[in-house]
């Protein structure tokens, strides 16, 4: 609860949430009061601790797509050489050598290096990170379900280099829609894009609802039907996700269809988005469709976003500073979360920080859209395990 950032004082139903603030906190308080009558789990605070340092966040999502990802077991090897070379200052010290060493053996001996460095991240991710094969994803599910818990699943990794990768992205994600105990994925339409030329904007948004559309109309064939959530990254990636999102829902037979989209409070462009959804959503409703779900974040590209900016001279697309994020978040929902709106929009609040999520909670109660259903909030599996729980429990 490091944030202290004054709620929005214009752009919802009562135009001043700043009383709210002292809620928050006590709300807060309380949930980690109740968290520490659970056991703490031991690879979420490792991960925890990593994730803190930009340089771990940034090194542990290279490890995912140049480690974990390749297939090929040389290229893997290839990759952790590259990262031992870096600081890992991040890493406890009984992994830090092991690291080290493991990295400089491994282009040498990679049929023994890399398994070995696989398992031991896995331990380290936890349950944030699940493997997929058959004998491991079926009963991982199972018991993470316990409680009552609904979870959106999407698949690792992040650059997809080519059409054959984004096919198989496309196919991979279908297998994991028509797995009996999955009811809710997520995937980008840059994961099933590729790399594409950013002149040719309607051509790019048509050829994703092509390849989006038949993973769309398998999730409307279940009863009750499956959820698939259109997740984004990058600034670039706002306005076609949202085309591509109106676009599939409006094709006729998935005009009742329920689904999601996320919008990220890191750009300056998400209160605007959220209020043309809005307008789509009411309109769709009205006419006998079904409502839709914007699930919102904060975004963890800022620091990537803002490198782009300055390597090429550009203008800072997002947001400034964490701050500025923050405040930013508050707004959205500040705008979304009323009993009207979420009539069109059920909104989702994502998030690890407990006081922001104390504010939603509270914002939500307040107006009586807690109450109604309108609301929905998700926290990372595998992160602050024992806090997640003691949310869980009160909404």
């Amino acid at each position: 609860m490091s944030e202290s950032v004054a709620p929005p004082k214009v752009g919802g139903e009562t135009g001043d949430c700043r009383h709210l603030a002292d809620l928050a906190v006590a709300r807060a308080q309380k949930w980690v009061r109740e968290s520490e009558k659970y056991p703490e789990d031991r690879a979420a605070k490792l991960l925890s601790q990593v994730l803190e340092d930009q340089a771990g966040l940034d090194f542990t999502v290279a490890f995912v797509d140049g480690v974990i990802r390749p297939e090929d077991i040389k290229v893997a090897a290839e990759e952790l050489n590259r990262l031992s070379s870096s600081s890992v200052s991040f890493l406890p010290w009984y992994l830090r050598l092991p690291f080290k060493v493991g990295g400089a053996m491994a282009p040498l001996l990679p049929k023994m290096v890399i398994p070995i460095t696989r398992t031991v991240f896995a331990k380290l991710v936890g349950d944030l990170v699940l493997d997929v094969s058959d004998a491991k994803l079926g009963p991982a599910i199972e018991r993470l379900k316990q409680g009552g818990m609904r979870l959106n699943m999407n698949l690792l990794g992040e650059a997809i280099l080519g059409d054959e990768e984004a096919n198989k992205r496309l196919t991979d994600t279908m297998a994991l829609l028509e797995r009996p105990d999955v009811e809710y994925v997520s995937l980008k339409v840059s994961a099933v894009t590729g790399p594409h030329n950013p002149w040719a904007y309607d051509h790019v948004v048509d050829r994703a609802v092509k390849a989006l559309l038949p993973l769309y109309r398998r999730a409307n064939s279940y009863e009750p039907k499956k959820f698939i959530n259109l997740d984004m990254e990058e600034y670039k990636d706002l306005h076609m996700t949202i085309d591509v999102f109106k676009k599939i829902l409006e094709t006729p037979g998935l005009e009742k269809l329920e689904a999601g989209i996320v919008l990220q409070a890191y750009l300056p462009d998400a209160l605007p988005a959220m209020q043309d959804l809005q307008e789509w959503a009411a309109k769709r409703v009205a006419n006998g469709g079904g409502r839709i779900k914007v699930r919102v974040v904060k975004g963890a590209n800022l620091s990537m976003e803002t490198v782009d900016s300055r390597e090429r001279g550009w203008k800072l697309t997002t947001q400034k500073s964490k701050q500025d994020t923050d405040s930013n978040y508050m707004k959205v929902l500040d705008y979304a979360l009323t009993k009207e709106r979420t009539r069109n929009i059920k909104i989702g609040v994502a998030g690890m920080n407990l006081f922001t999520v104390g504010f939603a909670y509270e914002l939500a109660h307040e107006r009586g859209v807690l109450e109604s259903g309108g609301v929905e909030f998700e926290m990372l599996t595998g992160m602050a395990s024992p806090q997640s729980k003691a949310v869980a429990e009160d909404t």
